[in-house]
């Protein structure tokens, strides 16, 4: 009779759990190593406190990049203001006035093909606000219809003011703004004019302009090329003028069709004074021989 042998089981069932501990200790590790390499966290946040931990800093600005709200200045003497436009826009000097616009095409005034803005003073002297809007309406849009009267904030002051519908072959059917004023019995005037569909998203850009307006010296009349000197009649507005490099009283006297002399009495000069660039003189307004 054969004696069966019970052998034991256990043991074998110890390794295979030893084995798989060994193997999954071993994966453990290679996953920690595997995070360290690759620098992924897998979900994890990072320490802040590590100096290993890369510091977030923002994209750089690339240079060169325009500023579409940068503005630069304008200042003429002779005009007796200064003002600031975005750098972007064009600026033409024509006469006694200044003309703004973002396009070439807007900087003439009789034949607008863009939003433009122009500020000057008339070449007569003529300071009336009433007059001034009137004549303003007729040499610039003599067939606009009267939207409304008002006034017009320019740099922190209300100048009377007209809003105008006017219709052009060059630039369709538009809107402009009027406003005038005086000041040292000298007249002043703003237009501010663009198409109908461009009206509402320029405005605030003429109104930034507008806001910067300042006077900076008494307005000198001077007569340009594009501007024939002014007639002296008899009035008791003095004309002024401000002596620039290379002047003498001679082209003086030329310009404004005054004696040499007229220039002198007026003055309290003699034939010894010395003309500076900035001295201004009073132009006597009747010729005298």
């Amino acid at each position: 009779m054969s004696q069966e042998v019970n052998r034991p089981t256990t043991g074998i069932g110890a390794q295979v759990g030893t084995a798989v501990l060994v193997i999954l200790i071993f994966a453990l590790i290679g996953f920690v190593a595997l995070s360290v390499v690759t620098g992924n966290n897998f979900g994890l946040a990072p320490n802040p406190q590590s100096a290993d931990s890369p510091e977030l800093t923002p994209p750089p600005v690339p240079l060169g990049t325009p500023n579409p709200l940068a503005m630069t200045s304008f200042k003429q003497t002779a005009l007796g203001f200064s003002l600031q436009y975005p750098r972007s826009w064009r600026k033409a000097e024509q006469g006694l006035q200044v003309v703004l616009s973002p396009a070439a095409g807007g900087l003439s005034p009789q034949n607008l093909q863009a939003p433009a803005i122009w500020f000057g003073i008339p070449a007569d002297g003529a300071a009336n606000p009433t007059d001034l809007l009137n004549r303003l309406q007729a040499e610039y849009f003599p067939a606009a219809r009267l939207l409304q009267t008002g006034s017009q904030r320019v740099g922190g002051e209300s100048w009377p003011a007209v809003q105008l519908q006017f219709e052009t072959e060059a630039l369709g059917q538009g809107q402009a703004v009027l406003a005038a004023s005086s000041h040292d019995e000298v007249g002043y005037y703003v237009v501010a004019a663009a198409p109908t569909g461009e009206w509402n998203a320029i405005q605030p850009q003429f109104n930034n302009i507008l806001s910067t307006f300042q006077f900076t010296t008494q307005a000198v009349l001077r007569p340009t090329d594009a501007t024939p000197p002014p007639t002296p009649t008899p009035t008791p507005t003095p004309v002024f003028y401000i002596i620039q490099s290379g002047d003498t009283l001679s082209h003086v006297s030329v310009m404004y069709d005054v004696s040499i002399e007229a220039i002198m009495d007026r003055n309290g000069l003699t034939k010894n004074s010395i003309l500076h660039p900035g001295d201004k003189l009073i132009i006597p307004r009747k010729r005298q021989r």
